[in-house]
């Protein structure tokens, strides 16, 4: 059962400059480049020491040119790197949970499909405290274009977006063999462990859109619908078009 969403106090105003630019940005990636519709900063999640995830972004979102699908880079509190793709309510595994996934589907990305949620909106990191998840950690919201400069001031999920029925199947990549880069967390660090960047997870996004756009009948066209998701144009300032 879901449980139902605190109401809690939000700021009503958002500084335009923690909001730069308004546009999406040429994002660069795995010797190509994506048009990313977020990039988000979240320094509290980087190693202290300089590493390959030094100059990478903490979360990317953009959506597929090939599949329309929506997909997210997005950093975990121990430094590694997970990766989503969001379905619309026309693909056969929308509202499945990661353990429900068939196993030829699963197996497209590393370590297989760990997750499998709904659009993250609304969502309470600590409901008994009353704390929204804050967009710079969400699975959802690729429509707008936000790419946050300060984002110790972003505003919640819940005050800056409506919602979006999309369902997100994910993985991770803390695995034996991967590294984690934070110290202090389940894995320990071996010589032969290996990072897996963002060029790694962002080829691993487009393997698992691929996967999930073939089990849909219809053909991808520019026309939108709930599963097929549009690049936003013109300007978008402070989450309002």
């Amino acid at each position: 059962m879901k449980r139902k969403s605190k109401s809690v106090p939000v700021k009503t105003k958002q500084r335009e400059a923690d909001f730069l630019p308004q546009e999406p940005v040429n994002y660069p990636i795995a010797e190509t480049s994506v048009t990313a519709l977020q990039i988000f900063h979240n320094p509290e999640r980087k190693p202290t020491e300089d590493g390959p995830w030094s100059n990478e972004a903490d979360k990317i979102a953009w959506v597929d040119e090939e599949t329309g699908l929506g997909c997210i880079i997005l950093r975990q509190k121990n430094g590694t790197l997970s990766g989503y793709v969001g379905v619309g309510t026309d693909n056969p595994l929308f509202g499945f949970e990661s353990d429900a996934v068939p196993v030829d589907i699963s197996t497209t990305v590393h370590g297989s499909i760990t997750y499998g949620k709904e659009c993250e909106v609304n969502r309470f990191a600590q409901e008994e405290h009353g704390e929204p998840r804050t967009e710079r950690y969400t699975v959802c919201h690729i429509r707008l274009t936000r790419v946050v400069r300060n984002y110790r001031t972003v505003q919640t999920t819940k005050d800056e977006f409506e919602h979006e029925d999309l369902w997100w199947l994910g993985f991770d990549t803390d695995h034996l063999g991967d590294l984690v880069p934070k110290p202090g967390w389940k894995n320990k660090t071996k010589k032969s462990d290996v990072y897996r960047d963002q060029a790694y997870v962002y080829a691993q996004c487009i393997a698992l859109a691929r996967r999930l756009k073939g089990l849909v009948a219809e053909p991808y066209d520019e026309n939108h619908s709930s599963s097929q998701l549009l690049l936003p144009q013109g300007e978008v300032k402070n989450g309002n078009r």
